[in-house]
Parts: structure tokens; sequence; C-alpha cells
């Protein structure tokens, strides 16, 4: 768009405009129902969604350089059907707030929109869905009562921590990250997820954990220093200490019980893991 526009008087319709900011945008001054809703500058990664039923009007000083996405009501209740929580009265908008995620997403599909390829038509289609997707969670305005399960996390929520709990078992991951990822603030999250699952967060990540590692031991010869670092335990001693509350013996004894052939040192003696990890002066 040139600089110094003023878009033209929009059609209402039940529909949103979602807009991703790819480059900052020196002034905007943002009109709804007649009233001004945004005046200054438009960050990178800004994110914008108007309901057109509300006939907006923009005035932009600068090189406009985004990613407009159209998204019919109908298609926001069939997102919210389908991922399993409350139908949106809306989309909210957090003014000035810039979302890293629907940047990435806007880049990703940058290339497939200038160079249009058929054969990339369902990898298109994948990445508008997920940003929509994202969009319907993270700017979906759902009724306070219907948001969760008596206290708990929306299906969608749940899932959604569950799948980043698994995903970065071998990385640090704090509860801001998956309640920012939930929409929620930590302390609700936290309290919302043990009612949905009898856990907390943290002893949530711990299970998976050691699961990963019980896996591990009977699948393949990693020594248990490697295990542990595999699966996120920051040392030996710390790894020990969780799997022998949650197991009710040392990793080195457990292995040895269930793996289906026994370690065996190059020098052909059988592999002493609780030894090497100390693993007997903590079980």
């Amino acid at each position: 768009m040139t600089p110094d526009a003023v878009t033209a008087p929009l059609r209402p319709e039940a529909a949103f405009s979602i807009v991703i900011q790819l480059q900052p945008l020196q002034h905007h001054d943002l009109s709804v129902a007649g009233r001004v809703r945004h005046a200054g500058l438009v960050p990178a990664g800004a994110v914008s969604a108007l309901n057109l039923g509300d006939t907006p009007r923009s005035a932009m000083r600068g090189t406009f350089d985004a990613m407009q996405l159209y998204l019919p009501d109908a298609v926001l209740h069939d997102i919210a059907a389908k991922e399993g929580f409350a139908r949106p009265t809306g989309l909210s908008w957090p003014r000035d707030g810039v979302d890293p995620v629907a940047l990435g997403l806007a880049q990703l599909l940058l290339p497939a929109i200038e160079r249009p390829d058929p054969a990339r038509a369902a990898f298109v289609d994948h990445l508008v869905l997920a940003f929509l997707s994202h969009a319907a969670h993270l700017y979906g305005q759902v009724p306070a009562q219907t948001n969760v399960r008596r206290g708990g996390l929306a299906p969608w929520q749940e899932r959604r921590a569950k799948e980043m709990m698994r995903a970065r078992l071998a990385s640090p991951l704090t509860i801001t990250e998956v309640s920012r990822a939930c929409g929620l603030s930590p302390s609700y999250f936290a309290a919302a997820f043990r009612r949905s699952t009898g856990r907390s967060p943290h002893q949530y990540l711990s299970a998976l954990r050691v699961d990963e590692a019980r896996t591990l031991m009977t699948t393949t010869g990693l020594p248990l220093a490697d295990i542990a670092l595999s699966c996120g335990f920051h040392d030996q001693s710390y790894f020990t200490r969780v799997f022998s509350r949650a197991v009710g013996t040392s990793p080195g004894q457990w292995r040895r019980l269930h793996a289906p052939h026994p370690l065996v040192l190059p020098s052909g003696q059988p592999h002493d893991e609780d030894g090497l990890l100390g693993d007997r002066g903590a079980s």
C-alpha cells in the first residue's frame, strides 16, 4: 500500500480481518464504529483482529507491509468445535502486542504466496489453518464460565500443555512459557492444570521424564548418565533421586530387572551402572 493511504468504507459482514505486521508501520489511525481505537506506531509482529461487522477504517502513514487473513465467523466457530473449547463471541486485539508465533507463520507463508505452486497447496492450507487455530485460541473471547471445566483447563489448553511438555523433555521449560501458550496467567494455569490432571505441572513433567528414561533403558544401550541428560535431568544424582522416588528402586537396579539384555563392557564384565551413577547411596 502506498504511503498516506486511507481505506475505503467496508461492507459490514460476519467475519474478521486479521493483519500481521511484517515491518513496522510509521503511523496508523484506526477507527471502529466511528470511534478511534488506535493511533500511533505499529511494530513488526503486531497482530490486529478487526470485526468487519464494526466497519473499521484505517489511515496509514509509511509503507504498509503486512499479511491479511480473512476469518468468517462460521470458520471461527468450526475451529472452536473441533478444538473442544467454547464458541468465541469475538476476537480481542491486544493493542501494541507482538505475537512471534503469528509473525513466524506469516513469514513461512510468504514464499508460497509469492510463488504459488499447486504441489504445495496442502502445505499452505496447513499453515493457514495453524494460524487460524492459533488466533482462535489466543484472541478468542470465550465466556469465562465456559472457558474451563470445573475450574480446570479447557480441552485444547490441557492438550497444548501436555504436547509442550512432551516436546521439551530434554530442555528447560517454565510454567510461564506453557501458561502463555494456553492464554492464562502462570498461577491460574498451575491451579487449573492440577484440577484437570490431579498433578502439578512439575509432577506431570517429572513423570513424563521418568517414563522416557524407562523406555530408553529398555530399548537402547545408552549409559544412564546420557539417559539422564536426554530426559531433562540436570545431573545424575537428581535423576537417581527422582527415579527412585517414583519407581521405588534405582535406575541401575530397574534396568537390570527389565532390560532384555544386560549391558556388557568391552572387557566382557557386566556394566555396573549403579556404581557409575552412585545410585546405591541414593536408593
